[in-house]
């Protein structure tokens, strides 16, 4: 979208980070990793192997963060959609943050799927 309508989308394929003016700003922009969490096909649990599970996840994805692999995280109200939870990771490959998730309980019985996507933000921005 942005790239594209600022002709930068092949040079910035090819790196992590680049730097766009737009007006007098200029943006220090960086390619992170968009996941979008949704609900697995995997069978239905217990709320006793639920509640374990949702510890050992909760714990995965704080060590992720702890190395500064995931810079936000956060699930998803109730929705039609099965969307269950965003993450942004900060990693090199797409390859790298599939290995994390593979990791996860939810996903390793299939209570979770996702969809990973490159996204470009501008370094240092805050939510408010």
């Amino acid at each position: 979208m942005l790239l594209s309508l600022l002709g930068l989308a092949g040079a910035a394929n090819a790196q992590r980070t680049f730097d766009v003016t737009i007006a007098d700003s200029t943006y220090h922009m960086k390619q992170y990793w968009f996941v979008l969490y949704t609900k697995g096909d995997g069978p239905a649990l217990d709320s006793l192997t639920a509640a374990t599970l949702q510890k050992e996840h909760l714990a995965h994805q704080d060590a992720q963060a702890a190395k500064g692999l995931i810079v936000m995280a956060g699930p998803y109200g109730k929705n039609d959609e099965g969307w269950r939870g965003l993450l942004l990771y900060d990693c090199d490959t797409r390859e790298e943050v599939e290995a994390q998730l593979m990791q996860d309980p939810f996903v390793k019985v299939g209570r979770l799927t996702y969809t990973i996507a490159p996204w470009w933000g501008a370094v240092g921005t805050k939510l408010p």
